[in-house]
């Protein structure tokens, strides 16, 4: 017994060896065909990953990356402000603090030439309005969102415009006035921190609220989340489709290559194969519309994550397109996780959600591999031209081998956890089946001793009821029993009170007796007289 066990289990697992190798070639196609159209085919195909992905965040405007044109610097375009200039420099010049001659520099603080020769000696202006707080540092802390009126407003705000020599403004340009109006560069702190102060209270009235920013970055999400949301699903669903019509397109090839028929039949079988294919999509119709919402929702759900990401760090536009990726197999593998199919063992949850997790990392090292193939074939001369289609189509089938022998390895290291994997247990198995007529007889008798308990306590039960019922007769005996007595008692009381009865009845017919002789002694007494 214990020799054919184990004989059992080596061949069991000779099959299961069998199975996984021709699991392992079936996998290599599907992976290899689902890698080259998703990741490496639509995915390229259909979005447009850049850096810091769709929605600009604070973190990403801070370092001058916008995710529109729109939301870009343009000191000319952007932010208007001549009638201030105008309005300032009459002031200055009603005040006296300007002429044609001299100007007082804001930020030294003393008089300087309102003109200078330049190097072609010509006579320029050397008094110049300068914004105290950058346009640029105000643009990245928060004008990229607002609107023109706004940025027109702020970049008018006259707290902030100042007049300085030509070469302190050249010098200053857009860095922060902190930085460079310092006591180490020649600047009396006593003159310019109050003028800073000012500049910095009246630059932040213009910017945005948290609210404002809130509001700005909801509209944002919603509208690119939609397009992509709208995307996701088509990308998924024609991902479906097309996997059926190449896959079938194999079958049907490999089907007319190893049954060759007569010429004459080829359009007829070519006829037929195409609606056998077209009867394999139309069965996916289910499994289309699916994949299209889960496409949807991920798509949707991983624009919003690259969103939160950035807010900490910037995203290449590659990391974008990883993100978009990884949420289709991160959300099968925590759905099975957390609802798996019913009846499924935990090993097996383990086995497919661990699948499911290797796949994606195998996806993600993939897209990262595809820039060096690239710049590889970029390298070199004669392919050039086609080195952007080559590229995705190589790393598609790497990376899907890459899949296929990783899920493989997976599988056989999850055979080896399930298995014995040692004699001593294959020896405990054939034991353990030696065992199981006894367990089996055992457990008949149990089942016998089951039915006789079972007997037994409806006898119990039937002798509860009989004695509850003799129990019930006899105090009913008892209270008869104390009627009679009653009755008895009653009885004797009566025939004692009727012997009493009798007795003075009897005296009472002894008087009347007496009363009726000595009435008629005296009646005939009296009529002897008369």
């Amino acid at each position: 017994m214990q020799e054919s066990t184990t004989q059992q289990a080596r061949h069991g697992r000779a099959r299961l060896k069998a199975e996984r190798n021709q699991a392992l070639l079936d996998s290599c196609q599907s992976q290899v065909l689902q890698q080259l159209i998703g990741p490496f085919g639509l995915t390229p195909a259909m979005f447009d990953d850049k850096r810091g992905g769709n929605v600009t965040t604070q973190y990403n405007a801070s370092q001058g990356i916008y995710a529109k044109d729109s939301e870009g610097y343009d000191r000319n375009k952007d932010y208007k402000y001549d009638a201030a200039k105008t309005e300032i420099k009459r002031s200055l010049v009603a005040s006296g603090e300007m002429s044609s001659q001299t100007f007082l520099d804001s930020y030294g603080n003393r008089h300087e030439p309102t003109k200078q020769t330049n190097a072609k000696g010509k006579s320029v202006m050397n008094a110049e309005l300068d914004h105290l707080v950058p346009l640029q540092e105000i643009h990245r802390g928060g004008g990229w969102m607002m609107t023109k009126e706004q940025r027109d407003a702020v970049s008018s705000e006259k707290a902030n415009l100042h007049y300085t020599t030509h070469k302190t403004n050249q010098a200053k340009k857009t860095k922060r006035p902190e930085d460079f109006l310092t006591e180490e560069n020649g600047f009396d702190q006593s003159v310019v921190a109050p003028k800073i102060e000012r500049a910095r209270e009246a630059v932040a009235g213009h910017m945005p609220s948290t609210m404002d920013r809130v509001k700005y970055h909801s509209h944002e999400l919603a509208l690119t989340g939609a397009p992509e949301a709208a995307k996701g699903a088509l990308r998924q669903a024609i991902g479906v489709v097309l996997y059926e019509v190449v896959n079938g397109l194999f079958v049907e090839i490999k089907e007319l290559i190893s049954t060759p028929g007569k010429i004459d039949r080829l359009l007829e079988r070519l006829t037929a194969a195409l609606g056998r294919i077209t009867e394999r999509v139309r069965l996916k119709v289910s499994a289309t519309l699916d994949a299209a919402l889960h496409g949807g929702l991920q798509a949707f759900v991983s624009n919003l994550l690259t969103f939160l990401i950035n807010n900490l760090i910037t995203t290449s536009a590659r990391v974008v397109t990883i993100i978009r990726e990884s949420m289709r197999g991160l959300y099968d593998a925590a759905k099975i996780l957390v609802s798996p199919p019913a009846g499924m063992p935990g090993i097996e949850v383990a086995r497919s959600s661990t699948k499911i997790i290797a796949g994606v990392v195998t996806t993600v090292l993939g897209m990262l591999f595809e820039e060096a193939v690239s710049s590889f074939l970029h390298s070199i001369p004669f392919l050039l031209p086609v080195a952007g289609l080559i590229s995705p189509a190589i790393t598609g089938i790497l990376t899907g081998v890459a899949a296929s022998l990783v899920i493989y390895g997976i599988d056989r290291l999850f055979d080896w956890l399930a298995s014995s994997g040692t004699e001593e247990l294959e020896v405990c198995i054939g034991a353990l089946e030696a065992s199981a007529d006894l367990g089996t007889k055992i457990a008949e008798l149990a089942q016998q001793q089951f039915v006789l308990s079972e007997s037994f306590l409806d006898s119990a039960r039937t002798d509860a009821l009989i004695a509850e019922a003799i129990s019930n007769s006899e105090k009913a005996i008892a209270e008869a029993a104390e009627l009679g007595g009653s009755m008895v008692r009653s009885r004797n009381e009566t025939l004692q009170a009727l012997r009493h009865w009798r007795v003075h009845m009897q005296a009472a017919d002894e008087q009347v007796a007496s009363f009726l002789a000595t009435l008629a002694y005296e009646t005939n007494g009296n009529n002897a007289n008369v």
